[in-house]
């Protein structure tokens, strides 16, 4: 769940984003007062088997000199279900077995095969009748898998996230709106999927991912323009003098993605009587030639393009090329695993 940076003694913790495109690595060191980036990288992994991906992994954190062998990962996908619901006054001993009970309106799985947790955002109080909890339900066998896989790479799992919170802890721990009343939607454009939260201030008000991301792009460059897979990952980020084909074939998927983003801002836009101020973006999905020119059509304004080593400091091993502007927002979900 959202959680604070680093406190207390200066540690090492190490943030695993593995997805289905690439796995992500990120290395801090220190305390909340003062957290460097002590390494990162990135490695492609799509078409590879389960003990591929691990020694990919495993190759990965040799080659960035990743010091510490225990790692926060992420969930993300179908196999993951995050709602904001209310619950009623009780104690708490009540509440977790009332959370448990309320969780199964909305997870489309058996509630026995799953990993759950919940967060408690507002305590009900005289003031206030119900509580608001951010609820996240996760496939058990799914969760394993991850953690054999890290495991497998010679990693001890210390946490296991969900990739839009870790999104929510990155975004917090480096910027903030303009003003505390100002309402920022945060879309992390991954592979598979897009992860939408939407904040008040500080606290979630809204989250949903929407099964639709970068790797749906790519797939539709290649059909269309009849390319292999990796060479339309190039094309989408890289047009050159093939933009108009690009667009073609990318704008059916960019505007299911907005529409999925339109009604979800409508959604809470009437529960909540306010619009949404700021739009960040962030993702590998989100690197795709001409995205912000879709966003500017959708909603009037272009996204912000935010940076989650932004409030960090670097060693020299941590600020090579590789933390070129281009690439920063794709180590959003590690970084904010890094921090918990």
């Amino acid at each position: 769940m959202v959680n604070g940076a680093l406190r207390g003694k200066s540690r090492n913790r190490v943030g695993l984003d593995i997805g289905s495109h690439s796995v992500k690595i990120a290395e801090l060191s220190g305390t909340s007062d003062k957290l460097t980036v002590v390494s990162f990288g990135a490695r492609k992994i799509s078409g590879l088997s389960k003990d591929a991906v691990a020694a990919s992994v495993k190759s990965l954190a040799n080659e960035t000199g990743v010091s510490s062998r225990e790692a926060v990962i992420s969930v993300s996908g179908p196999s993951l279900i995050v709602r904001l619901i209310s619950m009623p006054k009780m104690t708490d001993d009540e509440l977790a077995g009332a959370v448990r009970f309320e969780a199964e309106k909305f997870i489309p799985f058996d509630i026995n095969d799953c990993i759950l947790d919940f967060h408690i955002l507002n305590k009900a109080s005289k003031e206030k009748n119900d509580s608001d909890i951010l609820l996240a339900a996760a496939k058990k066998e799914h969760v394993l898998q991850k953690i054999r896989t890290v495991e497998s790479a010679g990693f001890a799992v210390k946490a296991v996230d969900a990739d839009i919170f870790a999104v929510m802890n990155s975004f917090l721990n480096n910027y903030t709106p303009s003003e505390q009343s100002k309402t920022a939607a945060l879309l992390n454009v991954g592979a598979s999927s897009t992860a939408l939260s939407i904040l008040s201030g500080k606290m979630p008000v809204f989250v949903r991912e929407i099964p639709s991301g970068g790797s749906d792009m790519s797939a539709a460059i290649a059909k269309n323009i009849g390319l292999s897979q990796d060479l339309a990952e190039e094309l989408k980020l890289a047009p050159k003098d093939r933009s108009e084909d690009v667009a073609v074939s990318v704008r059916p998927v960019v505007t299911k993605l907005l529409d999925e983003i339109k009604l979800s801002f409508g959604y809470y836009e009437n529960q909540s009587g306010r619009g949404i101020d700021e739009i960040y973006v962030s993702g590998g999905g989100a690197l795709m030639a001409g995205l912000e020119n879709s966003f500017q059509e959708a909603f009037g304004s272009k996204p912000i393009y935010w940076d989650p080593f932004r409030s960090l400091e670097k060693t020299p091993s941590g600020a090579d090329n590789k933390s070129a502007d281009a690439v920063n927002g794709s180590y959003a979900v590690a970084v904010g695993l890094a921090l918990r």
